[in-house]
C-alpha cells in the first residue's frame, strides 16, 4: 500500500522558516488539503513531498515502488515542438517496444521470456488501461482540448492551454501518489467539474494546494492548516475545519479570559498581604501557584494562535455616487481580431442597469475578457458601439496585471499614480495597510511584489476610486481563502454596478445577481443567477447522457425557437432603446433648466431673508415677484419631468420583463 509519511518535517530560506514540524500521514483514498495564507509554504511543501526540494529538518519517506504525479513547473524547447496527443502519452512506456520484444521470443521458442512478457503486459494494462490513446483523448476532452488541438504543437498553445497539457499528461501517467499545486488555475467551469470528478475517482494518496473553496469541499477528505503558531491536521471538508475552527478560537478565548481574571485577583492578595508577616507565607505559595496559571495561559494563548486562520482582508468598498439609470449600453457590438473575418462572437445587443450585479460566464477562449475590454475602451468594436453613461465612473480590473500595473514602480509610488492625486499622505498609506501593504511594502518595487499582493494592490486602487460601476476580470486569481472571502463581503455589500468574469464559483454563487453566458448564439441571461445557470448545465448533461426523456427533434426545435426569440428580443431592445434615447436627452434637459431654477431661488431667498432688501419697497416687490415666478416654473419642470420619468420607467420594465 502506498503511502508518504511526514515527520517534524521543516524548511527555511534566508534564515526565515517557512514552516515547522509538520507530520502527517497520507494513505490511498485520503484528499488532503493543505491550505492557509499566502506565503506559508503551501507549495514549498508539495515541492518537499514531490523530492524536488530537501527539507531542513525531518524526513519524509515514501513507500517503495510508489510512483508519485507532480507538474513539473519548466518546458523545455525540445517539449514546445512535440505534438500535444504524442507528448501526453510519451510518459507512458512504448507498448512498440514491448511487441517487438514479444514477435522476437515467440520467433525464438523462448516460452520462459513469453511467461515472463505476459505478466508485465498484464501489469502495463492494469496501471495504464487497455487503450492508453482513447484514455488520453478522454483526460485531453475533459480538460477543454478539441479534436483538432490534440495534433498542435505545444508552443502553438498557450501559457494556459500548456498548464493544462502538463496537468494532462501527468493523470495519464496515473500515480500511486499525486501532488497537485493550484490545479484549477487555467481552467473553465466545465474543466473544473472534470477534474473535481476524475479526482473523486482516483484510488491513490492526493495532496493538493488549491482556493476554490468549493473544489476543497467537494474533494479534500482532511485539512492541514498552515500559517498558524504551529500546522493543524483535522479530517473532514474545509467547512467542518472552520467551524472547529470558529469554536475552538471561542473556547480558547473563554478559557483565556477565564484563567486571566483568576490570574488578576490572585496578584491582588499577593500585593496586598505579602507585607504582612502573617500572611506572607501564604502569599508566596499563591505566587508560585499563579506563575503555574501564567504559563497555561501562554499555552492556551500558543493554541489560539494554532487555530487561528491568519489576518484576513476586511473592507467595505466607499459608497459610490447615484449615476446613470444605465451605465452601460452595447448596441450592434462585433469585434474581429487582425487573422479573422468573423466576429469572435454574434452581434450583442443589451443594456446594463444602475445597481445590477452581473457575471459573464463562457468556456476560455470564448471572448469574456475581450468583450470586458471593449467596454472600458482598451479594445475599439470592429462594428457597432458601447456607450457609457456621462455620470458613470467606471474602475477596471484586469486578471493581466501588467495591463494596469507599472512594474518598475514602487507600491506607493503607483498607488500615488493610479488614484486622486488630491489624497493625502496618510489617506493613501492607511489604505494600503487595509489591503495588507502596510509599511513594509512601500518603498517595494511592484515586480518583486508576488502575484496576490498585486492583485491587493489593484483591490486598493478601486477603493480608492469610488467607482459606481466596476468591472472585474478574474479578481480572485492569486488570491488565498482568506483574501477572497474579504473581497467576496465586499462585493456583496457594494451599492454600485458590477460586471465580472470568474471562474470562482463560490464567488459566482455568493455575489452574481444574474449570469450572462456567452456562446456562439450571443448572450443568454440567467435571472436566476448561478444556481439557475448550473441547473441549466446539469439538464443538458443529463439529457446528453440519456438520464432524462429528451427528445432530440424536440430540443433542436427549442433551439430555434430560442435564436428567433433571441433575434425578436434584440429587436425589440433596439426599438426600445430608440424610444428612450429621445425621452432621456428631453429629461437631461429639463434637469439642467431645473437646476439653474434651483440656483436662482437660492439667490433670491438670500435677499429675501436680507434686512437690507426691504428699505427698497419696489425692489422688494420685484424680489418677491421674481421668487414667486421662479419657484412656479420649477414645479412645472418637476411636473415635465416626472411625466417623462413614468415613460421611461415603462420602457425599462418592458426592458427588464423581456
Amino acid at each position: 500500500m502506498s503511502r508518504i509519511t511526514v515527520q517534524n518535517l521543516g524548511k527555511s530560506y534566508g534564515g526565515e522558516s517557512v514552516f515547522a514540524d509538520v507530520a502527517f500521514e497520507i494513505t490511498p483514498g485520503m484528499r488532503l488539503a493543505l491550505t492557509g495564507p499566502n506565503g506559508c509554504g503551501k507549495s514549498t511543501l508539495l515541492k518537499v513531498l514531490a523530492g524536488e526540494i530537501r527539507p531542513d529538518e525531518g524526513q519524509m519517506t515514501l513507500s517503495k515502488g510508489a510512483r508519485v504525479g507532480y507538474v513539473a513547473q519548466e518546458m523545455t524547447g525540445e517539449v514546445l515542438d512535440r505534438q500535444l496527443l504524442s507528448w501526453v502519452l510519451s510518459a507512458l512506456p512504448s507498448w512498440n517496444e514491448f511487441w517487438e520484444q514479444w514477435e522476437q521470443a515467440v520467433a525464438a521458442g523462448d516460452t520462459a521470456r513469453i511467461e515472463k512478457l505476459s505478466h508485465r503486459q498484464a501489469e502495463f494494462e492494469e496501471l495504464y488501461g487497455y487503450n492508453p490513446d482513447h484514455k488520453a483523448r478522454a483526460i485531453l476532452t475533459g480538460l477543454g482540448f478539441h479534436d483538432d488541438d490534440l495534433f498542435k504543437r505545444i508552443g502553438e498553445l498557450s501559457g494556459g492551454w500548456r498548464e493544462r497539457a502538463k496537468l494532462g499528461r501527468v493523470l495519464l501517467q496515473g500515480a500511486d501518489v499525486l501532488l497537485l499545486d493550484e490545479p484549477t488555475n487555467h481552467l473553465d467551469l466545465e474543466a473544473v467539474e472534470w477534474l473535481e470528478s476524475y479526482l473523486l475517482n482516483f484510488r491513490g494518496a492526493l495532496a493538493f494546494v488549491v482556493h476554490d473553496r468549493i473544489f476543497l469541499n467537494r474533494v479534500g477528505t482532511h485539512v492541514l492548516f498552515l500559517g498558524g503558531a504551529r500546522p493543524v491536521l483535522r479530517k473532514g471538508s474545509f467547512d467542518e475545519f472552520l467551524v472547529w475552527d470558529a469554536e475552538n478560537r471561542e473556547q480558547r478565548a473563554k478559557e483565556a479570559a477565564k484563567l486571566s481574571a483568576r490570574i488578576d485577583n490572585e496578584y491582588k492578595y499577593i500585593n496586598k498581604f505579602r507585607v504582612k508577616a502573617r500572611k506572607a507565607a501564604q502569599a508566596q505559595s499563591k505566587l508560585k501557584k499563579v506563575e503555574k496559571l501564567e504559563r497555561e495561559l501562554v499555552q492556551i494563548k500558543e493554541a489560539q494562535a494554532a487555530s487561528h486562520r491568519g489576518k484576513s482582508l476586511n473592507f467595505r468598498l466607499p459608497e459610490p455616487k447615484r449615476g446613470d439609470k444605465v451605465p452601460v449600453s452595447v448596441v450592434d457590438l462585433e469585434f474581429h481580431y487582425d487573422d479573422g473575418e468573423k466576429s469572435v462572437w454574434p452581434t450583442l445587443d443589451f443594456q446594463l442597469f444602475r445597481g445590477k450585479k452581473v457575471a459573464v460566464v463562457a468556456p476560455n477562449g470564448a471572448g469574456k475578457s475581450t468583450l470586458l475590454k471593449l467596454i472600458t475602451g482598451a479594445l475599439l468594436p470592429t462594428k457597432g458601439h458601447v456607450k457609457i453613461g456621462s455620470g458613470t465612473e467606471v474602475g477596471y480590473f484586469s486578471q493581466h496585471q501588467h495591463e494596469i500595473l507599472n512594474l518598475d514602480s514602487t507600491v506607493l509610488g503607483e498607488i500615488r499614480r493610479l488614484s486622486d492625486p488630491n489624497l493625502t499622505e496618510e489617506q493613501v498609506m492607511s489604505v494600503l495597510g487595509l489591503f495588507l501593504l502596510g509599511e513594509p511594502y512601500f518603498d517595494r518595487k511592484v515586480k518583486g511584489l508576488s502575484g496576490g499582493e498585486k492583485s491587493r494592490l489593484l483591490l486598493a486602487t478601486l477603493f480608492l476610486a469610488r467607482a459606481n460601476f466596476l468591472i472585474l476580470d478574474e479578481p480572485t486569481n492569486h488570491l488565498d481563502i482568506e483574501t477572497r472571502e474579504g473581497l467576496i463581503r465586499a462585493l456583496q455589500d457594494y451599492e454600485g454596478t458590477l460586471l465580472f468574469v470568474a471562474h470562482d464559483r463560490y464567488l459566482l454563487n455568493e455575489v452574481a445577481e444574474e449570469v450572462w453566458a456567452l456562446d456562439e448564439d450571443g448572450i443568454t441571461p440567467y435571472l436566476g443567477g448561478f444556481e439557475a445557470y448550473q441547473a441549466k448545465l446539469r439538464q443538458e448533461e443529463a439529457c446528453r447522457a440519456g438520464e432524462a426523456a429528451c427528445d432530440p427533434e424536440a430540443a433542436r426545435e427549442k433551439r430555434k425557437l430560442t435564436k428567433e426569440e433571441k433575434r425578436r428580443q434584440a429587436e425589440e431592445r433596439n426599438r426600445l432603446y430608440r424610444q428612450l434615447k429621445p425621452l432621456k436627452a428631453d429629461y437631461d434637459k429639463l434637469e439642467a433648466d431645473l437646476e439653474k431654477v434651483l440656483e436662482e431661488q437660492s439667490d433670491l431667498e438670500l435677499k429675501m431673508n436680507d434686512p437690507a432688501t426691504y428699505e427698497k419697497p419696489e425692489e422688494a416687490l420685484k424680489i418677491n415677484a421674481a421668487y414667486k415666478d421662479a419657484t412656479e416654473w420649477a414645479e412645472t419642470l418637476m411636473e415635465r419631468m416626472a411625466g417623462l420619468e413614468e415613460k421611461i420607467e415603462a420602457i425599462n420594465a418592458v426592458q427588464e420583463a423581456d
